[in-house]
């Protein structure tokens, strides 16, 4: 039997939580919402003092500006959240969670808890800072990867 590599484990993984979620929470109850809809709330709720732009949530959540702006566009559409111009810059704008959203916040934080424990059951508090700092290490190094390929595609483009 060949050894089981990285990427394919963290694919499996992936795989094994969504059929989690979609079984186990309240997002068939709140439709349309979805593993990343529910994310993007949360961390709306969690930033409520800040102002949230669009490229904190392509930041936070290692997404393109295209698949963040549908996932907000979805959201928008269902009154979850709203677009407001920012006060100081009238180019910006700022997520806010509407009421309707805010009413969901409970069972969307129910879930992601219960999503957490599972997932580190058994395991100490220090290897959970580990395997963070695992993830971490791959989606820089991922990122770096992507960086540099986008560079040497670049430099061969202009040489034509």
């Amino acid at each position: 039997m060949a050894k089981e590599e990285v990427g394919h484990a963290l694919f499996r993984l992936n795989s094994t939580l969504r059929r989690f979620i979609d079984s186990n929470t309240h997002n068939r109850e709140h439709e349309p919402l979805n593993g990343p809809s529910m994310w993007l709330l949360r961390f709306l709720a969690e930033n409520r003092d800040a102002a949230v732009y669009m490229k904190d949530v392509e930041k936070r959540f290692g997404l393109t500006r295209s698949t963040a702006s549908k996932t907000v566009d979805l959201l928008v559409r269902n009154g979850l959240i709203e677009r407001r111009t920012d006060e100081k810059d009238m180019r910006l704008r700022r997520l806010i969670l509407t009421r309707r959203a805010e009413s969901l916040l409970e069972d969307i934080c129910r879930d992601h808890m219960l999503v957490e424990s599972t997932l580190t059951q058994g395991f100490a508090e220090e290897e959970k800072i580990q395997v963070l700092h695992y993830l971490e290490r791959m989606r820089e190094n991922i990122d770096n990867a992507a960086s540099r390929r986008q560079k040497t595609e670049r430099s061969e483009s202009s040489l034509d």
